[in-house]
């Protein structure tokens, strides 16, 4: 399955979750037409920049593009997961190699039916997950709950 696109916007359910948690500081993968809203927002070089430095420890939000650099943005939420509260939009593809990553959240909502995207003609054609990397993991599974199964790793 793919797509010529590979950047979708984030559905108004799914950030209205995660403002559950507090407002969005961060945004590194964010384009022209995000509803994210984020503080700070990057748009195409969010892989060079320190997570850490620009969101000051505050709540992180990441929807990376699907394309062959997920990898590497599953990548950076882990490792900045230990330091920041990240959060991240993905397809659950748990067969993948990249997926191995998302293990390292401290909890993964894995969302009830297809998402639809902003912008999209359709649902995705495949199943999303959410994943948490912070110290507020309860919170998280409380906001999440309703839409999906969460799992606490």
């Amino acid at each position: 399955m793919s797509s010529k696109r590979d950047s979708w916007n984030t559905p108004q359910v799914v950030l209205d979750r995660i403002r559950e948690l507090g407002p969005i500081y961060l945004d590194p993968c964010s384009n022209e037409d995000s509803l994210v809203e984020a503080t700070i927002s990057f748009t195409g070089g969010g892989l060079d920049v320190d997570w850490y430095e620009a969101a000051g420890g505050r709540l992180i939000y990441v929807n990376p593009p699907y394309g062959r650099k997920i990898g590497e943005w599953v990548s950076r939420c882990a490792r900045f997961g230990k330091l920041c509260e990240v959060v991240a939009l993905l397809p659950a593809r748990v067969e993948t190699k990249w997926f191995e990553n998302v293990w390292s959240a401290d909890a993964v909502c894995f969302w009830r039916g297809r998402l639809r995207f902003v912008g999209a003609r359709w649902d995705a054609p495949f199943p999303s997950a959410v994943a948490y990397w912070g110290h507020r993991r309860y919170r998280f599974a409380d906001a999440f709950s309703d839409v999906g199964r969460v799992v606490l790793p």
